[in-house]
């Protein structure tokens, strides 16, 4: 990891954009300029694929950011000299941490990239509407999926809808409170959803209609829109899209469109390599990433009930805990999946539950719901749950079913309990949120002041 600061200004950096060229067929060579380039339909999409290429930055998808929702928590554990990476493993992060300074450019900088596809998209003249409407919606969504995913771990952020050219610019961009970010994301997935469409399934290595109600049914679940959450997991379950894999372990083998499942994913190849194979390879050089002796004892003992997932999660290699999901050591070109049906199940029976008074017997379609998680992976039905007990075996379950995958430390504060699982009671209750960067601070004052505590 590079040991130096990558302040917002990163942002800028509109030189070139790197495209995923195994997902269209494009020349190896995707380099264009920021201004004046793109001239037609061709170059607007080299565009847009450049947004994505900046989505996998170990910094963000391609390793750090990712596997930090899990460390952060009490799923992934951190080994290595890496100041960075320890500070995070034990919950101390301190401002002046250079990686999340990096993150926190680089995930502004993929959204400075979409709101200029957007901008070059809404200026051509000589596209269709259909191919306009296509790159709009899948930059909206991604910048509203980025917007996300800084609001729930930094609070009050930049929510920046325009190119930011110049660094003056970036000097006054100011914050915007949790609430209007949140207003903000749902409004961008809403008009992606209508530019792309929900009628049919689209290859999940680009962002569709049905990835951005997926994602709005994450989002208000968070907020805790309960009833809106459910109906847009509802939309995205019932319209028979997508299903669940029949075996666990497919999930993490089976790439691209062949992924019945998937819903949205980042696609990494041998040339547009990640860092996760390797960061929980305990024979490889480099920072590493192991299960926390109790995630792991979680996925033993639902595995002496019949769970497949702890042999797809995880084993023990060289006396370290082993995380399995990315096992491509040789070229690191997992893919990373971000959205997928099983948690649609889960956030509709989730949303549902918490709709009705605790004490009561949930609903069927509750039950129905976490059912179809157990009993893919082989553990027996459920029967009868109160509401109560139903959501404390679905968020079980999304621990199960989710580790590495990036959703356990915002599941935990969405329940409520970093207090008693991460120990952030009290004077320590800030700690629910990161602190916002402090090199980044110093490049642009109007991001104070820092958030409490740090």
């Amino acid at each position: 990891m590079k040991k130096y600061s990558i302040i917002l200004l990163a942002a800028l950096s509109m030189g070139s954009f790197t495209a995923c060229d195994d997902v269209l067929d494009v020349e190896p060579t995707t380099a264009i300029e920021a201004e004046g380039a793109v001239i037609d339909f061709t170059t607007l999409n080299r565009s847009a694929l450049g947004t994505y290429s900046i989505m996998q930055s170990d910094n963000y998808y391609g390793f750090r950011y990712l596997l930090y929702q899990d460390v952060y928590a009490d799923n992934l554990a951190h080994t290595g000299t890496f100041t960075t990476d320890r500070e995070v493993s034990a919950r101390r992060i301190n401002a002046s941490n250079l990686q999340l300074s990096s993150t926190w450019a680089t995930m502004y900088s993929a959204i400075n990239r979409a709101n200029i596809v957007i901008r070059d998209a809404d200026r051509l003249t000589n596209i269709t509407d259909e191919q306009r409407n296509q790159i709009k919606g899948e930059m909206l969504f991604i910048r509203g999926l980025v917007h996300f995913d800084l609001v729930k771990v930094f609070g009050d952020i930049p929510y920046i809808t325009t190119p930011t050219t110049t660094i003056e610019e970036i000097q006054v961009l100011g914050k915007t409170p949790v609430s209007q970010v949140y207003d903000n994301v749902i409004a961008d997935l809403q008009q992606a959803e209508s530019l792309l469409g929900t009628t049919a399934r689209r290859d999940p290595r680009r962002a569709s209609g049905l990835a951005a109600a997926a994602l709005q049914a994450r989002v208000q679940l968070q907020r805790g829109n309960n009833a809106q959450a459910e109906a847009k997991a509802d939309q995205v379950i019932e319209s028979d899209a997508f299903a669940l894999v029949n075996n666990f372990g497919d999930l993490y083998t089976n790439e691209g469109i062949s992924n019945v499942e998937s819903i949205f994913e980042l696609d990494f190849t041998l040339n547009d390599a990640n860092s996760l194979g390797t960061a929980s390879d305990p024979t490889s050089a480099g920072q590493k990433f192991y299960l926390r002796a109790d995630a792991y004892a979680a996925l033993e003992a639902s595995a002496e009930n019949g769970d497949e997932r702890f042999e797809a999660t995880t084993r023990i290699q060289s006396s370290r805990r082993r995380l399995l999901k990315y096992e491509d050591i040789a070229n690191n070109a997992d893919n990373v999946i971000i959205i997928r049906l099983a948690e649609m199940y889960l956030i509709r029976a989730e949303a549902r539950a918490r709709q009705g008074a605790a004490a009561l017997p949930a609903a069927p379609q509750v039950i129905s719901d976490i059912n179809e998680i157990r009993e893919r992976v082989n553990l027996d039905p459920l029967l009868v749950l109160t509401n109560a007990q139903a959501l404390t075996e679905i968020l079980e379950q999304r621990r199960l079913e989710f580790i590495g995958e990036g959703l356990r430390f915002t599941d935990l504060k969405r329940y409520n309990l970093t207090c008693e699982v991460l120990g952030f009671c009290d004077e320590e209750a800030f700690r629910n949120l990161w602190p916002i960067p402090l090199q980044q601070i110093e490049v642009n004052p109007n991001l104070a002041p820092q958030n409490p505590g740090y």
